[in-house]
């Protein structure tokens, strides 16, 4: 199956955006000397904040908890990277995720499942999930199917686990009912246990990923 095109979902984004907007936006999409250009790059990942809202996409088949500004940062970054070389499209990603605001970083990591050769980018993934900003953390693992496809167990047992220090709830890990292993039981019941020891209520959620875990073995 083609995977699903950000130019695609930045369509539906703007179209009832202001006819301002969305000529900005094929001009930046057009314009090759920018996209390869990672400050221009960046100012337009700005500008964008600027002229679409965090308004949901609520396009049929677009991604859970995608905004508007998500889909046109994506089509963005999906264009710079078709025009990078190979060998500059990590540290692209890893440049935007750094240097970016945070809402910028949130709509990057929500773009990553989508891009050419997501796999690439799984290390920048994992750094991401050590963020302290619990919304650009929530961005890697709420309705984001690529720590799943990607992520390696131990990875995906630390994002779970951090999920749940969080208080976000562990159902909208994708993935998780598939991936829940007994690893991934052992420390979320430790966890569990600390907590307890420490007379800290424990969240409702390590009950649902320990049942899973066990509906698996």
């Amino acid at each position: 199956m083609d995977r699903l095109r950000p130019a695609s979902l930045a369509s539906y984004a703007v179209a009832d955006a202001s006819a301002g907007s969305r000529a900005w936006l094929d001009e930046a999409l057009s314009d090759a000397t920018a996209l390869v250009d990672l400050r221009r790059l960046r100012i337009a990942f700005a500008r964008a904040g600027r002229l679409f809202d965090d308004a949901p996409l609520l396009a049929e088949g677009a991604p859970v908890g995608w905004t508007r500004r998500d889909a046109v940062r994506a089509a963005l970054l999906d264009a710079a990277l078709a025009l990078a070389r190979a060998s500059d499209a990590v540290g692209l990603v890893d440049a935007l995720l750094r240097r970016g605001e945070i809402g910028e970083q949130e709509s990057v990591l929500r773009a990553l499942p989508i891009l050419a050769d997501p796999a690439r980018f799984v290390a920048l993934a994992i750094d991401a999930c050590r963020t302290n900003a619990a919304s650009v953390f929530a961005a890697v693992a709420c309705d984001n199917p690529y720590p799943a496809r990607h992520f390696p167990q131990h990875a995906f047992n630390q994002l779970v686990l951090k999920a749940i220090f969080l208080g976000l709830p562990v159902i909208r890990v994708v993935g998780l009912a598939e991936r829940a292993t007994p690893e991934l039981a052992r420390m979320v019941a430790a966890y569990a246990s600390e907590r307890r020891a420490a007379g800290r209520p424990v969240p409702e959620d390590v009950g649902l990923v320990l049942q899973l875990a066990q509906e698996r073995t």
